[in-house]
């Protein structure tokens, strides 16, 4: 986080004296000196052990109509450093009824001068009377505390649904990243101030729910608490592990069992009508897979005894990586035969790699600050694949990388408010998951298979229960290569440092020189023409230039395994020239093989022209494909090229039958048509697309989907979203003809490969009837990926009415679930006839939806 100067943005600094009444409203001012006044807590206690009593009450108070949970804990800490201030993380939510206590290692008390709370912060502030001494161990004590157990998907909180019978169900979940653990109890809420946890948690005896968390139980017990009679479940003491990685349940879900061969036990917990349904089976089975997959390609054993993963139906993240409970969204684990995709399934499988990935990278060792983010998230993002490609190799993972992971990453750092990988506010976006991804990646492929994990696998054993640092990384990356041989032209740390500590990234030009001569140039890339660079520390450092690994193939090394790599050099040499030899003057080169690289490159139009027609050639990689289609569409988009080039080039996808490059090519219409969609010129746009659609995967793929490959399938319905999208009749009475069907028999199952696009198409081309008894189909069903499904399809209507009407719908939380609104929102503006109205809706009641969400 940003440090906040609260003496000058604040009229005063609010600490009151009162411990039972959380953060009260009378206080005095604290002195700009303050340590209560810095956003990271002080280096003068550590945190060692905490104990945790948690007893969420599942049923609303009546006389305040709220849900509430109730605690106790305690945190042994070390004195670092000599200091009469206690100081810690507690949200203002939680209110202490009874007055904290310390006392010192021998047990005895230890005064307490006063006890406040700094909203700004989060703070408890305990001032003792007496410094503590250096090097000893003191114990924290907060005997009773009470905190909301609300619907915000924060810290612990409240998740409902229906069950088979019909019946409200009520249930504790958690989410502690990155600041929940301090709404749920008093402790040291930073990533690096890591410790052990020991967890006790209660249920009522007579409501058939029990307790799940990061360990294994070890004890039950029964209790009486005000008449009722509750149950407590008393859990192992945890690995050393930070505060954003605990997890707490109370449910009554079921399971579906499966171990590991490393004997690692891992149950999928989820509703129980879901695991009636089997619907948690193939997580069982590729979770054990996954997790001995990535234990063996670093050998370093899954630390923990079993390795849970929980599907939860409210959730604000996709998944989260807690060590040993896996929280995740519904859509992202459970798999329903009848209902699910085979996309659905490869999604299923990667994400479950990697949260898994986590445990290694994360859990074992975390980034020492959320500003290296990017070490726990582009890491698992990056392991993901490894993940897959050793249990489901068939999903072809690593050609998935292009559009996954590579070209999101290059669209979304093509603007001047990126950021670098090495960011002080620690965001979680696109750039830390996927540009992460795409680094690591083009780490590996200079630096090699065997030095780059060789070097990861000592990374993971000297830090493992500590924290890293990029500079702790890429030092283990330098000694690596250093002990196996490998040179390079450039210093390895200032190679890494220009990529991680630089937003952005450069765009190559190729341009023949002579017969035998080609120069290569770099510039940095920003998509907006008038855009301009913001400098940033690492831009004023490496003036947004790179060290560049360019690899190439000559023409005539089309479809062989050479790749030769040439060196670009950085500040007193942005350009290199280098000569290749070839066959005859009408060769040329393809640059980047197989996307490994993090760059564009733009060729001259010789070459452009000359690519273009190899592009029909299988001997072209898939990778490349996909990339030469992505890069040469981001150059129109930047007015670098224009846009007939690009048009002219992607005309080859009439005998493209590969997944990677068509969604390259439909997501790069996508913009195409936002940019055109009112246009006069949109007739013939859509015209140009259908021109290379049908003919090709439409016709060949039809509506069939039996005996047809996962890949093909997956091919189907980008053929089906496309014809119908942009107007093909066929496509359209197909869709209608559909729909129609399920409308008058609810029992006909609509194949989850163009299900999607049959209830947008037939919504869009429908009237009310249509959308109204989608909607009620919405309300009925209780399978995530079918209510997604419709949930995109009902933000196809045309009428503002009904979009307005539904995003009215979306914003109770009893109709559409809170983590789903944004996607709604998203679902209806991006159509042409729809983003109007979703605009107009967020302007007219932004104070509501920023209050509710």
């Amino acid at each position: 986080t940003t440090a906040v100067d609260a003496s000058t943005t604040l009229p005063a600094t609010t600490v009151p004296s009162d411990t039972t009444t959380g953060a009260g409203k009378e206080g005095t001012t604290a002195s700009s000196n303050a340590p209560w006044l810095n956003d990271r807590l002080p280096l003068t206690l550590f945190p060692d052990h905490y104990t945790v009593t948690l007893r969420p009450v599942l049923e609303m108070d009546v006389a305040t109509s709220t849900y509430y949970f109730h605690g106790s804990s305690s945190v042994r800490y070390l004195c670092n450093v000599s200091t009469d201030y206690v100081i810690m993380h507690s949200n203002n939510e939680l209110t202490y009824n009874t007055p904290v206590t310390i006392k010192d290692n021998a047990g005895n008390d230890f005064p307490i001068e006063s006890v406040n709370f700094v909203a700004i912060n989060e703070y408890i502030v305990i001032k003792t009377t007496s410094p503590c001494e250096a090097g000893k161990m003191y114990t924290m004590f907060a005997d009773d505390f009470t905190g909301e157990l609300g619907d915000d998907l924060t810290g612990i909180y409240r998740s409902e649904y229906k069950n088979e019978a019909g019946v409200n169900r009520v249930i504790a979940i958690s989410q502690m990243e990155t600041t929940g653990a301090r709404h749920t109890f008093p402790c040291f809420d930073e990533p690096a101030f890591k410790a052990t946890f020991d967890f006790t948690l209660y249920h009522r005896s007579d409501q058939g729910f029990y307790a799940v968390a990061n360990m294994p139980p070890i004890m039950f017990q029964t209790e009486m608490i005000d008449t009722v009679l509750w149950n407590s479940t008393t859990f192992d003491t945890t690995y050393v592990m930070s505060t954003y990685l605990l997890a707490v349940t109370v449910s009554d879900f079921l399971y579906e069992p499966a171990t590991s061969t490393a004997g690692v036990q891992t149950y999928i917990y989820a509703r129980p009508e879901t695991i009636k349904n089997n619907e948690g089976v193939f997580a069982a089975e590729v979770t054990p897979a996954l997790l001995d997959t990535i234990a063996t390609h670093y050998d370093i054993p899954y630390t923990l005894p079993k390795s849970d993963q929980m599907a939860v139906a409210d959730f604000g993240a996709g998944a989260m990586e807690n060590w040993g409970l896996v929280l995740y969204r519904e859509t992202l684990l459970l798999f329903d035969e009848n209902i699910s995709s085979v996309h659905d399934k490869y999604s299923i499988t990667q994400v479950i790699g990697h949260e898994l990935g986590h445990q290694w990278f994360g859990n074992l060792v975390t980034c020492a600050w959320w500003n290296e983010i990017w070490l726990n998230e582009g890491f698992a993002s990056y392991v993901q694949y490894i993940a897959v490609d050793g249990v489901k190799p068939e999903y072809k993972p690593w050609e998935i990388f292009i559009i996954d992971d590579l070209q999101i990453a290059l669209s979304a750092d093509a603007y001047s408010n990126s950021h670098p990988l090495v960011h002080p506010e620690g965001r979680f976006s696109s750039i830390t998951y996927s540009k992460g991804a795409s680094f690591l990646r083009m780490v590996q492929s200079f630096l090699g298979e065997t030095t780059f994990t060789g070097a990861l696998k000592k990374y993971l054993n000297d830090q493992a229960f500590s924290t890293g640092t990029h500079d702790i990384l890429f030092q283990h990356w330098i000694d690596e290569a250093s002990a196996n041989g490998l040179t390079f032209p450039y210093p390895l740390q200032n190679v890494f440092e220009c990529w991680s500590l630089q937003m952005g990234y450069p765009l190559i030009s190729v341009t023949r020189i002579t017969p035998n001569t080609i120069r290569l140039t770099q510039e940095y890339f920003l998509i907006d023409p008038n855009d301009s660079p913001v400098d940033t520390p690492g831009s004023l450092t490496y003036k947004y230039q790179w060290y560049v690994p360019f690899t190439y193939r000559g023409v005539s090394e089309f479809g062989s395994t050479t790749i030769t790599t040439e060196w670009m050099g950085q500040l007193t040499q942005p350009t290199n020239y280098f000569s290749a030899t070839f066959t005859n003057s009408e060769d040329y080169i393809l640059g980047n093989i197989k996307g490994n690289g993090f760059y564009r490159i733009n060729y001259d139009l010789d070459m452009w022209g000359k690519l273009s027609l190899k592009l029909k050639d299988p001997s072209f990689k898939v990778q490349n494909r996909a990339q030469l289609v992505d890069d040469i569409f981001a150059l129109s988009r930047s007015g670098r090229i224009d846009i007939s080039l690009a048009l002219d080039l992607a005309t080859y996808m009439v005998n493209e039958d590969e997944y990677i490059p068509w969604q390259t090519f439909l997501d790069a219409m996508t913009y195409c048509e936002y940019m055109l969609g009112a246009s006069p010129i949109y007739g013939d746009f859509s015209k140009y697309i259908l021109d290379l659609v049908v003919p090709s995967i439409y016709a060949d793929l039809g509506w069939d989907d039996s005996n047809t490959s996962d890949s093909a399938l997956i091919t189907r319905g980008e053929a089906i979203d496309a014809a119908c999208t942009y107007g093909n009749q066929d496509c359209i009475d197909n869709a209608v003809m559909l729909f129609d069907q399920w409308r008058n028999d609810t029992t006909t199952i609509i194949s989850s490969t163009y299900r999607t696009d049959v209830f947008c198409t037939a919504i869009r081309e429908g009237g009310l009837a249509e959308w109204d008894f989608a909607w009620e189909q919405y309300l009925l069903s209780q399978n995530a990926q079918f209510q997604s499904s419709l949930r995109y399809g009902l933000s196809c209507s045309k009428d503002a009415w009904v979009l307005n009407r539904y995003l009215e719908y979306a914003m109770d939380p009893t109709k559409v679930r809170k983590q789903d609104i944004q996607n709604t929102f998203s679902y209806i503006a991006r159509q042409e006839y729809g983003k109007y109205t979703a605009w107009a809706f967020a302007m007219n009641n932004w104070d509501r939806v920023i209050n509710q969400y």
